[in-house]
């Protein structure tokens, strides 16, 4: 357990945003460059950087397509033994942020490096992307297993392992969502979290320590809070561009927190004044790491894992075909006229370029 005294950031914990900035930065100053080197179909129709990658295939035809990991949540279940929630986020992260393109998933490709094939690791994590991908609609197709007994070292020796997915989704006669078309007076809703989700991982296990505490505030322990499976979002949101409302953003609230939402097209703000429940998971972080509250809002999703924009008229209906997809949304804020920011009003904190501040 840290000590309350201490102010701790994500930087303390060895995760750097801002050298991670500067170092992508770097990377995409080349990356960027390959653009160019298609024409016709292959043609990116998205900016770089957004939640997922859209490419033109046909006039009517696009493909979407993302790459992400599960992190340091791996060491999490290293140390508790249970594996099946990483193969579910695997896919969880991934179906995640190709629906925010409007595009349906319906593809993924993993790749599981481990320090040795356990049978018993693989088996758990071949149950959970089996079950995430029958909550998500999609089929894993292939993949790549390879093995590093020198290169991977974790809290479990021997079960040391990293697994990311790719995952694949298609546009049929429909135009990428980007935000776009967001106006100011637009309504925010929220869709909660199932807690810390894949992100911010690291500083959550620097301060909750012992995988074997007991959280009371939460009902379990510190590694079956931290091992919660991140939501699946596909099925509620498919149902939104199915039913014909106005939706003009999705965005996945995982790492940055809220202000992903400044990924969205639109050169507008977002005010974001409502109320919501917040699991207690993170009042317990920023208590015991005594992290204040612009960390926390910028390293965790706080309580909302993904957000929908439509306009005032279609609120209602957006609501309600949420709710009969088996999910919850919530308003909890609306664009604004002027800069591209995020406004914590209640908090007294402003975010922009990744970061809040009071």
């Amino acid at each position: 357990m840290a000590d309350p005294k201490e102010r701790l950031t994500y930087a303390a914990t060895g995760v750097d945003p801002k050298a991670a900035e500067a170092g992508l930065r770097a990377l995409l100053a080349f990356v960027r460059e390959t653009e160019s080197f298609r024409e016709g179909a292959g043609e990116p129709l998205v900016p770089n950087g957004f939640f997922a990658s859209v490419l033109k295939l046909t006039e009517r035809l696009s493909l979407a397509i993302s790459t992400d990991g599960v992190g340091s949540k791996s060491a999490v279940a290293q140390a508790v033994g249970r594996y099946e929630s990483i193969g579910w986020d695997a896919v969880a992260v991934n179906v995640n942020d190709v629906i925010c393109t409007g595009a349906e998933p319906i593809a993924l490709v993993d790749y599981v490096s481990v320090q040795h094939p356990h049978e018993d690791l693989l088996a758990e994590l071949g149950k959970g992307m089996r079950d995430g991908a029958e909550r998500a609609r999609i089929a894993i197709v292939g993949g790549e297993l390879s093995q590093h007994p020198d290169g991977l070292t974790g809290p479990r020796e021997g079960y040391a392992f990293d697994i990311a997915g790719t995952c694949v989704g298609i546009l049929d006669g429909r135009a990428p969502i980007t935000g776009a078309a967001i106006e100011p007076g637009d309504v925010v809703l929220g869709l909660p979290s199932d807690g810390i989700h894949a992100n911010g991982m690291t500083l959550a296990r620097h301060v909750l320590g012992d995988v074997g505490r007991k959280l009371p505030e939460c009902g379990v322990s510190v590694g079956e809070e931290l091992l919660r499976p991140t939501h699946i979002y596909v099925p509620e949101i498919l149902a939104l561009l199915r039913s014909g409302v106005d939706v003009r953003g999705l965005a996945h609230i995982s790492g940055d927190g809220l202000l992903n939402l400044t990924r969205l097209g639109a050169p507008v703000g977002y005010r974001i004044d409502g109320t919501w429940d917040v699991p207690p998971v993170f009042g317990v972080i920023a208590r015991e790491g005594g992290v204040e509250a612009a960390e926390m809002f910028s390293v965790f999703n706080m309580g909302i894992g993904f957000c929908v924009v439509v306009p005032e008229a279609s609120v209602e209906a957006a609501v309600d075909v949420v709710a009969a997809a088996g999910g919850r949304a919530l308003v909890i804020g609306r664009a604004v006229a002027g800069p591209r920011r995020v406004e914590l009003p209640g908090h007294g904190l402003v975010g922009a370029d990744g970061r809040f501040h009071g």
